[in-house]
């Protein structure tokens, strides 16, 4: 049984659907204040009126509203902006529940650009935040459809960071801002959530006076990966600064970026520091790699992101020295290393020079790496989101000519061989990411720019269409999926994932 049309008006007046109201779509998002009396009027299909046989005899149409009969003329209904109303048409052979999702008036307009065949099944969790006109931050944890409904939204303080699903371990997770410093940056905390969005638990990084934003994991354990910035002082005084000379001292104020492994009772299984060495061989980064980056020294490393491979090991991105290493659980040996230059003193691991890629550097400034799959031969593919920007060496900054992009590469034999790559039209110098999906697609977000508030107008002056929030493309390179976020001007989201087998549940007054 279907509705051939579904109203909903406010006290001011009709209150458009989005999308536009179709049999065929269940789920409608619409615009309330903060509580607002609904009027709602639905029509079932033509010759299937309600209370009337629709064929057999005792096979009659029901409307109902939230559980109650709704009148053919329309019924009323009391609603806050975070609650949903479900409209149920039933017949003896089956029902079809159609949803309206109550959006607050600052939530962030969504639109979607490209909708091809060919998109993964699954819902996007998106944390899209703004600046309004006044000054504030808006910001939202977001669950939407591929018709840009959110199924599921929550206002934060501020902004909040990588709002994500773990499936094993049936929780999701961001990271929350606290509105504290310690270690002089910013503190926060990883909040959980269980399957209906309440707070399981709140963590952070023991025995660390800081437990940072930029990636959180549950491992197949059960364990928890955080990642941490710790004031350290470093020998610099080898390392030659932007202008040739030798300005740093042996005792250099930097930090030291630190993967923590945590059971869920506190107890702390594995650290990695990336400023220690280890085994008597030097530390894990060339700090030499690392002066590109404009936060060097203060910042050398920049750990923005993290994945774990097949074979448990971590593969963890290092922004400021434009590399990736492969690190070992537990015992913390760097397996290999993508960019930057060979380790002073050898260590075992195993060093990929770039071959074949149309930018002979590589990436720089990249996001999310992640295991893509493995060759016959064992070797490991690894797919990044490379922004493209603190590059290593003496190429310009960002390169000339270089689009941000996501790019994949098979590592063997000291080699990383290019594979493909993806170019955006935009050059977005922080955030991105990128999700390899069961179809074999790609879901990247885009990352943020530095210009400002006229970038909206900008990028449709520039390429006739806005920088999207969120793309999926097919193996092929073929955008099949593509949505844009706005507000005053594009908010921003951190990352996007999409999950398959995701259901929300209707909060329903």
């Amino acid at each position: 049984p279907v509705l051939e049309s579904l109203e909903v008006a406010g006290p001011a007046g009709p209150k458009p659907l989005v999308p536009a109201f179709s049999p065929d779509i269940h789920h409608y998002a619409v615009r309330c204040d903060e509580r607002e009396v609904l009027t709602v009027t639905a029509r079932p299909a033509p010759g299937k009126a309600e209370g009337t046989a629709a064929g057999n005899a005792g096979d009659l149409m029901e409307i109902t509203m939230n559980g109650a009969p709704l009148p053919a003329a329309g019924g009323e209904v009391t609603l806050r902006h975070d609650q949903d109303l479900a409209v149920e048409v039933r017949r003896a052979a089956g029902a079809t529940t159609y949803a309206v999702h109550c959006v607050p008036r600052d939530f962030p307009e969504v639109t979607v650009v490209t909708r091809a065949p060919g998109p993964a099944e699954g819902l996007l969790l998106v944390d899209p935040w703004y600046e309004s006109d006044d000054g504030d931050y808006v910001g939202y944890l977001a669950v939407l459809d591929d018709h840009g409904v959110p199924r599921f939204h929550r206002r934060v303080a501020q902004r909040a960071f990588n709002f994500r699903w773990h499936a094993a371990h049936r929780l999701y997770s961001y990271a929350n801002h606290l509105f504290e410093e310690s270690c002089s940056y910013a503190e926060y905390e990883i909040v959980l959530l269980d399957e209906r969005f309440e707070v399981a638990d709140r963590v952070r990084a023991p025995g660390l006076c800081n437990t940072d934003f930029h990636d959180f994991l549950i491992t197949a354990e059960g364990h928890y990966l955080f990642v941490s910035r710790v004031p350290a002082e470093r020998d610099l005084s080898a390392v030659p600064d932007r202008e040739g000379g030798y300005s740093y001292g042996k005792a250099e104020p930097t930090t030291d970026s630190v993967i923590s492994e945590v059971t869920p009772e506190g107890e702390v299984v594995f650290r990695w520091n990336s400023g220690e060495a280890r085994d008597g061989t030097g530390p894990p980064l060339k700090l030499a790699d690392c002066r590109f980056s404009r936060r060097f020294p203060r910042r050398y490393v920049g750990l923005n992101s993290f994945s774990l491979t097949g074979e448990g090991n971590l593969l963890a991105s290092f922004r400021g020295c434009a590399q990736v290493l492969e690190i070992e659980r537990p015992s913390g040996r760097v397996l290999r290393q993508i960019g930057g230059s060979a380790p002073v003193i050898p260590d075992g691991r195993v060093h990929h020079r770039f071959v074949g890629d149309p930018y002979p550097i590589g990436f720089c400034g990249q996001h999310t790496p992640i295991e893509t799959g493995r060759g016959a031969n064992g070797d490991l593919r690894l797919a990044l989101f490379d922004n493209g920007i603190l590059c290593f060496g003496d190429w310009p900054q960002p390169y000339e000519n270089h689009r941000t992009r996501v790019v994949e590469y098979r590592l063997g034999d000291g080699e990383a061989v290019f594979l493909r790559h993806y170019e955006s039209l935009f050059s977005m110098h922080i955030a991105g990411s990128v999700q390899m999906l069961d179809n074999g697609n790609w879901l990247i977000s885009s990352g943020w720019n530095w210009k400002g508030r006229r970038r909206r107008q900008y990028l449709m002056e520039e390429h006739g269409r806005p920088a999207t929030s969120v793309v999926e493309v097919d193996p092929l390179g073929r955008e099949v999926f593509a949505m844009w976020i706005a507000a005053t001007e594009r908010a921003e989201i951190y990352r996007a994932y999409r999950e398959p087998g995701l259901t929300v549940p209707l909060n329903l007054p």
